[in-house]
């Protein structure tokens, strides 16, 4: 059986809309994720970002 990978990413939008995406995290459960998710979203940003989005997701699923 193949296992199912969750990646938490941090997409950082720029004010020009330019936006970079990282892989901050993987896990083994979908709750894994959110719960770092939710950690992520409590922080204070950290620079002068026009938009900040945490989000979960299988690993080498089309939207990640």
């Amino acid at each position: 059986m193949t296992a199912i990978v969750w990646a938490l990413v941090l997409t950082a939008c720029a004010s020009d809309g330019a936006c970079y995406k990282q892989t901050i995290e993987e896990f083994e459960t979908a709750n894994q994720c959110i719960d770092v998710k939710i950690l992520h979203e409590s922080l204070p940003e950290d620079g002068d970002w026009a938009k900040i989005e945490y989000t979960c997701g299988v690993v080498g699923a089309l939207n990640i």
